[in-house]
């Protein structure tokens, strides 16, 4: 299975099994239901009368019972002559010790390193929906790598589900590793703002997408960067003669959106037609 470290959505055994592991490595190892399934309870297997057992129910079906308001799944287990049936809400694996096997097959880290690599920078935009913002950065002489991801927002790990929801406080954001002996942060900002354009003083909106996550930000790593990217808004606020909503903010932790979104046009996108970042020389190059 996939899933994430930390989010509960396997058992804790498992979780224990993989930490620590590299790609490739295998682990065994016995699970007491502690860290499996849980132990066994009498308490909820339950005797139904016939006059309240559901008709049509046979061993082996499932039901859903309400606890507390939350729903428990259960299975019927025994179906008496008079009608009258058992029914178990423990899971088929409660009580017992299980052995596993697993093997990592795969590993992403979630939160992206908050260090360029040495000799090279690092610069975040958020411009709307980033799959087309990425590539216009990959098309850029001089930028080594892109990642799409979340920004700016509270929650831990989030996903693009929970951030499509609003409710996490992310926006849609690019993360770019670049080589500023080939690419200045400035032509990084050109780039950008060619990217939000006249968007840039609609607030939580980017053409058609609307929404918190689509808001335009400029998200620096140093003061350098603060003090272009501010000096950038001003002047175009100026052109424009209206005020300018992007954001310009100390860079916050960013998570590295699921690996379906990476280079997602670059790969085809949704019609299965994949645009090229091949690199695209400015006209003003000297």
């Amino acid at each position: 299975p996939s899933f994430t470290i930390g989010k509960r959505q396997v058992m804790q055994g498992l979780e224990q099994l993989v930490r620590g592991l590299s790609v490739g490595d295998k682990a065994i190892a016995d699970v007491p239901p502690q860290l499996a399934f849980g132990e066994r309870r009498e308490d909820l297997v339950l005797d139904v009368p016939a006059s309240k057992a559901p008709e049509g129910l046979t061993e082996g079906a499932q039901v859903q019972l309400t606890s507390g308001g939350r729903p428990i799944t259960a299975r019927v287990v025994k179906v008496n002559e008079d009608g009258s049936m058992t029914i178990d809400a423990n899971h088929e694996l409660a009580g017992k010790t299980l052995k596993l096997e697993a093997e990592l097959v795969d590993f992403r880290e979630l939160l992206a390193p908050s260090e360029p690599p040495p000799g090279m920078g690092l610069a975040t935009f958020a411009a709307g929906c980033f799959w087309g913002v990425e590539l216009a950065f990959q098309r850029v002489p001089g930028v080594l790598s892109t990642a799409v991801g979340y920004a700016q927002g509270e929650a831990q790990a989030p996903t693009y589900e929970g951030v499509c929801s609003g409710k996490t406080g992310h926006t849609e954001a690019v993360r770019v590793v670049f080589d500023p002996n080939v690419a200045s942060f400035e032509q990084l900002l050109d780039t950008f703002w060619e990217r939000v354009g006249r968007n840039a003083t609609t607030l939580n909106k980017t053409g058609n997408d609307e929404g918190t996550q689509y808001r335009s930000g400029i998200y620096y790593h140093n003061e350098e960067q603060q003090r272009l990217a501010e000096k950038s808004a001003l002047s175009l606020q100026m052109s424009l003669g209206q005020p300018v909503v992007t954001e310009v903010q100390t860079a916050s932790p960013f998570w590295i959106a699921e690996e379906y979104h990476q280079q997602y046009l670059e790969k085809g996108g949704r019609l299965n037609n994949g645009q090229s970042a091949a690199k695209v020389p400015s006209l003003f190059a000297v």
